[in-house]
Parts: C-alpha cells; sequence; structure tokens
C-alpha cells in the first residue's frame, strides 16, 4: 500500500468521530464515510495473509487504534455463509470488492440462559463496492454474512477487537447458542 490514508490514520480520525459524534448513528455514519475513502486507497486490499474465520472465511486485524478501536480486512467466500454469529462490539464495513449478503438478526429472548436464543432473520441487505453498513453492540451485533458470484472483500471498523474474547455463534432453528474463538 502507497503513503495515501493509512489503516492507523484512518483509526485515529474514526475514534475521534465517535468522540465527538458519539457511538450512534451520527458517528457511524461519519466513520462510515472515513472507511469508504480508505477502501478506495490503492492496495488496501491486498493483504493475502488472511487467517481462518468463522470456519468459512478468512481476516486478519489491520491496525488497533490508541482508543481500543480495531480494522480488520476480511474476505468471505460465495455461497458459504458464515455462522450466526456476534462480535461483542459495534461495528462499521465498507465493501472493497465483490458483493456481500449481510444478514441481520434480532434476539427476541432476554439472553438470561446464556446456552439459548431465540432468534429472527430481521434484515437482508445486498452490498457492492463502496456500500457501508453498521451495527450496534451487543445484543444488535448478532448477523451472517457471504460473497455472491465471487468472494466480497471488506473493510470492518470495532469498537473493541473482536478477536480477544469469545464470540457466540447461534443456531437459529435449535435455538442454541454456543462460544468460541473465532479462528
Amino acid at each position: 500500500m502507497g503513503q495515501g490514508y493509512t489503516p492507523e490514520a484512518f483509526l485515529a480520525e474514526a475514534e475521534r468521530l465517535l468522540e465527538r459524534h458519539g457511538a450512534g448513528d451520527a458517528g457511524f455514519a461519519k466513520v462510515a464515510e472515513a472507511l469508504r475513502r480508505l477502501a478506495a486507497e490503492p492496495g488496501i486490499a491486498d493483504d493475502l495473509s488472511l487467517a481462518g474465520l468463522h470456519g468459512s472465511s478468512s481476516a486478519t486485524i489491520l491496525a488497533e487504534g490508541p482508543g481500543g478501536g480495531a480494522l480488520m480486512l476480511a474476505s468471505f467466500p460465495a455461497g458459504d455463509p458464515t455462522p450466526v454469529h456476534d462480535h461483542n462490539s459495534f461495528g462499521v464495513l465498507c465493501v472493497v470488492r465483490g458483493h456481500d449478503r449481510y444478514l441481520r438478526w434480532e434476539r427476541l429472548d432476554d439472553g438470561g440462559d446464556p446456552a439459548r436464543a431465540e432468534l429472527r432473520l430481521a434484515e437482508e441487505r445486498a452490498l457492492g463496492p463502496g456500500d457501508v453498513l453498521w451495527f450496534g453492540g451487543p445484543p444488535h451485533d448478532i448477523h451472517s454474512q457471504e460473497g455472491v458470484g465471487g468472494p466480497a472483500v471488506e473493510l470492518v471498523f470495532f469498537g473493541s477487537n473482536p478477536n480477544l474474547r469469545p464470540r457466540a455463534y447461534f443456531d437459529p432453528a435449535g435455538g442454541t447458542v454456543t462460544y468460541r474463538h473465532a479462528t
């Protein structure tokens, strides 16, 4: 990658934007515009050393910010959706290349039983290069996704590194939840 807008510069700006506008729709919209600018940088998605993620996709943390934010580069293959999962954090994503099918799930129960969850599909989105979306922190971070017609490559900004704590993996049909690290 060249010397243009770097992941580190993006993280510093994203954290400043959230301090100024808050970790809600207004702040996430500002971060999304900065992320879109980073996604347009030549070579941003050329990192081929992506580790396994969710059993089907692959990802790497590109940088972590001084305030705890993390920037991930992820690739989602076509026809092999991720399991329904969470990230223990809010997130803002931008598709760099390819097309993504993003499914957002809502939790209908109160989360009182850590091994059980009642979910319903709340939203389905088709995303292409330059498209952005954001999700709130738990329990609003439950989703699944897959590439469409080929792999989808995305940049994802998280409020905290999602790889540091086990994630919840949901079986919507069976109503069960398991926990493990994403890799």
